[in-house]
């Protein structure tokens, strides 16, 4: 039976982290501010009497019970009052009336393929009757590339003449959905600048904290330059030990993904516990008198944070900073504490600091997998007995990997739709290797102003470097391993994260019951996944997908399908992973389809195409084309139930009536917007239903 009584901040973790959710999942249907806090008022006035008035011990439930409730209360108020649309002076309660805004720089600055990205915090606006006013939200910008652009740093003040849009939302079915990424990170609007929409007040207002970390961070990014790294591998050793990945080449970062090894590109526990024993080690002169381990304390802490700080403070290591300080304190009040209590502790912080943590992919990551290897990694090591010492060894860092996939699977599984299969192998050869990687890599930006010294060393980190590099890629070249199209409902991640739970307590209170809980848990899951899949085995129908440079239509029949696409989407593999492969992911379909083109003509067992028709099930699709064009109304016009037009034709809807009998005009996403008004307004003039297809998907179900 577990004590729960060592384990405070596991029980205000718990409703905490529900209010939280629940503020999420029931926006619309939340209470007022000012109410919530009357309540909470209240419920801490009855915890108060409560706990003077009870004295029996075994109704101290009820005290627990109040306090659940009040906690519960305070996640759902800490919610609603960190969104940005609450405040007064929300820059969107004036935007009729703004014209020009004053915004800074909040972040670093980052180059894109066609931009520099940056994050802006809004602080004045004005207008042409409008006054100075100091407003506050956040917006993404994204700059056109000149050099002015890519002098931009953190901090810097600038005013804004141009309009703030609204994130739109996710066009296609299983789409990102980007607008609500950014809207958990307070971010709301964003706009897209040329040159000479905005100027540099050459004001910088930077948080002296947070730019004293960027100049260390830049400072030692070139002195990795300057010891000899170069190429991936120096995108490589930037986001293993500063966690700066913007130099990361995409092929890379493919590869670690397929081979199951991401998690050592993402600055985490591994690498601050060796900042912390370095720097222990360094400082172990201090130890002889109290006010001597003092302060050798207080410098620990001071550094690990320091680290935190120039490696950009993601969740991974804000959780292993905030555990390790809980140690070091520990020993300085002659406290232990227990992990579990650490790890409930460390996210308790970080949710009341920003309670949008919790809808962070990285920060559920972060924490599952130290939360499986705490609990699952004894029991699964303790499962073989190795006499061999190098055998024990692989197999106890093979039980560390199992654990971590067995807490981390359900979050891949529901968030990237995929199954790293060689992760225990990978994990077998990266685990040491990024431990030699990170020690050595941390020794030379200590000794990077040593001349020859950091040479040598910096050649030997590149080469241990290059090897990894290689390992991984060999990996990721073995067959299946990667495992995509893994589709899991909301649903059946509610019941892996129960399963996930239902294991961790087996362990934890050694109850035989909650094993056989877990296994019907398991069922249930698989029951829903085999109904599911029947389902979509079933679907028939089409999609025409809304993107913005190229036509898509996709035809599915018994979980077989067919995509019509103009000659360049394939060759382009970020718009289809983007915008297409998530619906293939949830109809259970092939993220390989055959392909089609616009001019091809084609027959197979449920569709058929020739020249610009194209036929499917009982429908008949028309593709338009200008130079299919007549001036005057034929004697006999193609009925077709609908008719696509695509690119940058001019509008005449007139001839498309002449030749066709048209149920529904559909206007691609491909169709600049300027045209697309054209196409709509005179469809609008002769009554003939239009859908526009850059507002959003159009799915025909049969």
């Amino acid at each position: 039976m577990a004590d729960w009584s060592k384990y405070p901040f596991v029980r205000m973790l718990i409703p905490t982290a529900l209010g939280i959710w629940c503020a999420m999942f029931f926006a619309s249907f939340r209470l007022p501010l000012f109410t919530l806090l009357l309540i909470m008022l209240a419920l801490f006035g009855v915890a108060v009497l409560t706990s003077r008035i009870l004295k029996s011990l075994h109704l101290n439930w009820l005290f627990g019970a109040i306090m659940g409730c009040y906690l519960f209360l305070g996640g759902y108020a800490m919610t609603c009052s960190h969104e940005a649309w609450v405040k007064k002076d929300y820059f969107r309660n004036y935007e009729s009336d703004a014209k020009i805004y004053v915004a800074r720089i909040y972040d670093y600055p980052t180059e894109r393929a066609n931009s520099i990205k940056a994050l802006l915090e809004l602080e004045y606006q004005f207008g042409d009757t409008l006054p100075s006013r100091p407003v506050t939200g956040k917006v993404v910008a994204y700059f056109q590339k000149t050099d002015s652009a890519f002098a931009l740093r953190y901090g810097d003040l600038l005013a804004i003449d141009a309009p703030i849009g609204e994130v739109a939302p996710p066009k296609n079915p299983g789409e990102f959905d980007y607008r609500s990424h950014l809207m958990r990170k307070g971010i709301t609007g964003q706009c897209w600048l040329k040159d000479a929409d905005w100027i540099d007040l050459q004001i910088n207002k930077a948080d002296p904290l947070f730019a004293f970390s960027y100049r260390i961070r830049d400072r030692l990014l070139l002195s990795l330059q300057r010891c000899g790294m170069k190429d991936k591998e120096f995108g490589v050793a930037a986001a293993i030990l500063l966690g700066y990945d913007d130099s990361l080449a995409d092929e890379v970062r493919k590869n670690y993904v397929a081979a199951g090894s991401m998690h050592i590109l993402c600055v985490s526990g591994m690498h601050v516990g060796i900042i912390y024993l370095l720097a222990s080690f360094l400082l172990g002169f201090l130890n002889r008198k109290r006010w001597q381990k003092v302060l050798k304390n207080s410098l620990l802490l001071l550094l690990i944070w320091m680290y935190a700080f120039i490696a950009g403070l993601s969740p991974s290591i804000l959780r292993a900073t905030l555990m390790i300080s809980f140690v070091i304190i520990g020993e300085m009040i002659h406290r232990k504490g227990f992990v579990i209590n650490s790890i409930a502790a460390s996210a308790f912080i970080l949710l009341c600091v920003n309670p949008n943590n919790l809808f962070e992919i990285g920060f559920q990551l972060s924490y599952v997998a130290v939360i499986g290897i705490v609990v699952l990694q004894k029991p699964i090591y303790h499962l073989f007995y190795l006499k061999n010492k190098l055998l024990d060894k692989a197999w106890n860092i093979t039980a560390v990997a199992l654990a971590a996939q067995a807490a981390t699977m359900p979050f891949t599984l529901f968030y990237y739709h995929q199954f790293t299969t060689y992760f225990w192998l990978s994990n077998l050869f990266m685990t040491p290797i990024s431990f030699f990687v990170v020690m050595g890599g941390v020794v030379l930006l200590l000794v990077s102003w040593i001349p020859y010294v950091n040479i040598g060393l910096g050649y030997l980190v590149w080469g241990v470097l290059y090897l990894m590099n290689q390992l991984v890629s060999w990996i990721e070249s073995l067959p299946f391993s990667i495992v995509k199209g893994l589709y899991v409902s909301q649903f059946e991640f509610a019941l892996l994260l129960l399963a996930f739970m239902l294991l961790l307590l087996c362990f934890t209170m050694h109850r035989k019951r909650l094993f056989i809980a877990m296994l019907s848990t398991l069922l249930l899951f698989m029951v829903s996944v085999t109904l599911r899949r029947y389902v979509s085995d079933a679907y028939e129908g089409m999609t025409f997908f809304s993107l913005r440079r190229h036509t898509a239509v996709d035809f599915i029949r018994d979980g077989h399908h067919v995509l019509l696409a103009d000659s360049t989407l394939m060759a382009d593999p970020s718009t289809v992973d983007y915008s297409m492969t998530g619906f293939w992911t949830l109809k259970n379909l092939t993220h390989s389809p055959e392909v089609i083109g616009f001019e091809d003509d084609y027959e197979g067992l449920f569709l058929c195409k020739r020249y610009n028709l194209v036929s499917f099930e009982d429908k008949l699709l028309a593709l338009w084309d200008d130079a299919l064009a007549v001036e005057d109304s034929l004697s006999y016009r193609l009925p077709v139930d609908y008719l696509l037009v695509t690119g940058k034709q001019n509008p005449d809807v007139q001839s498309i009536v002449n030749g066709y009998e048209a149920k529904t005009l559909l206007i691609d996403g491909s169709v600049p917007y300027y045209l697309a008004e054209r196409w709509a307004s005179q469809a609008q003039a002769l009554n003939i239903p239009y859908y526009n297809i850059g507002d959003g998907a159009l799915e025909v179900e049969f």
